[in-house]
């Protein structure tokens, strides 16, 4: 039976010695166990690389939110310098039209 297809693998037969046994399964164990070690390293790299371009983009977004608020706060500024000049105008509006006021029974009398 020896060559035929259904042999056991070479090591793995009932008649071998304990030591090749155990330093078959001691190679299978190890391969396994560096395996993972590999993909341990390689799932670490990805997260430190992972973490390094969210903290870029962090930075990135800090700085476009900044600048919108500095835009805003411009803005805003630029508003309340024309509300106070629309308040200042009101203001003058309204002692005109109050002098105005005082100033027509006068000119009634003057007319009589």
């Amino acid at each position: 039976r020896q060559g035929s297809d259904l042999s056991p693998p070479v090591g793995i037969v009932d008649g071998a010695s304990p030591n090749v046994k155990t330093f078959e399964l001691l190679t299978i164990i190890g391969s396994i166990a560096a395996v993972g070690i590999a993909l341990g390293a390689v799932v670490i790299g990805s997260n430190a690389n992972l973490r390094t371009e969210l903290r870029a983009e962090m930075q990135s977004f800090r700085a476009e939110v900044r600048g919108d608020i500095r835009s805003l706060e411009t803005r805003l500024l630029a508003v309340e310098q024309r509300q106070a000049r629309t308040e200042g105008l009101l203001e003058g509006l309204r002692d005109a039209i109050a002098a105005q006021g005082r100033r027509e029974p006068d000119r009634d009398k003057e007319a009589t």
